[in-house]
C-alpha cells in the first residue's frame, strides 16, 4: 500500500473570515523546490515536469531569493514571436527570454514577496493587484523560507466550506 503523507494540522476553522486572518506561515509550503541561477533552461523544464507548482524560486548558495521562474517564462523562451509583436519594454523582456540560456537570464528578478507573519487577506490583495498566483515567502536578508500559492489558499478555503 502506498503511504499517504499526513495533512497539515490547521486547527478548527470556522469560516472565510478565519481563513483571511490566518498567517502566511500557517498555509505556505515551507520547503518549495528551488533552482540556482545557472540551471539550464532544459534543467528548469525538467524541474517543472517533476512538480505540480508552476513557479520555481531561484536562490543563491545561502538560500537568498534572487528571482522566480514560472511556466509562462518558459513559454516566452520557447515562443517564436510573429513579425509584428509588442513594442517597448514588453518586447525587450520577451526577446531576452527567447535568448536566455539559464534560469538567471530567464527569471523575474526581485520578485514581489511576502513575509511569514503577513495575513492571508494581505497576501490575496497582493496576488490580485499584481496578478500573481504564487509568492515567495522571505525573512530578513531576503532569505527564502517558503512559497505560498493560490492553490494552497483555495484548498484551505474548500476545507472550511
Amino acid at each position: 500500500m502506498e503511504k499517504v503523507p499526513p495533512k497539515k494540522e490547521i486547527g478548527p476553522l470556522l469560516d472565510k473570515e478565519t481563513l483571511l486572518k490566518m498567517k502566511v506561515k500557517e498555509v505556505m509550503n515551507p520547503r518549495p523546490r528551488t533552482i540556482r541561477s545557472d540551471t539550464t533552461i532544459k534543467g528548469t523544464m525538467q524541474r517543472f515536469r517533476q512538480q505540480i507548482e508552476d513557479c520555481l524560486p531561484v536562490v543563491d548558495a545561502d538560500g537568498k531569493l534572487l528571482g522566480v521562474v514560472t511556466e509562462s517564462d518558459i513559454l516566452y523562451a520557447l515562443h517564436v514571436p510573429p513579425r509584428q509583436s509588442a513594442v517597448g519594454s514588453t518586447m525587450v523582456r520577451q526577446a531576452m527570454k527567447q535568448v536566455a540560456s539559464n534560469a538567471g537570464e530567464l527569471m523575474t528578478k526581485n520578485p514581489i514577496s511576502v513575509t511569514p507573519d503577513m495575513l492571508i487577506q494581505e497576501t490575496l490583495s497582493i496576488m490580485v493587484e499584481h496578478k500573481h498566483r504564487h509568492l515567495p515567502v522571505v525573512e530578513k536578508d531576503n532569505k527564502l523560507v517558503g512559497l505560498i500559492s493560490l492553490r494552497e489558499i483555495i484548498g484551505l478555503y474548500r476545507m472550511i466550506k
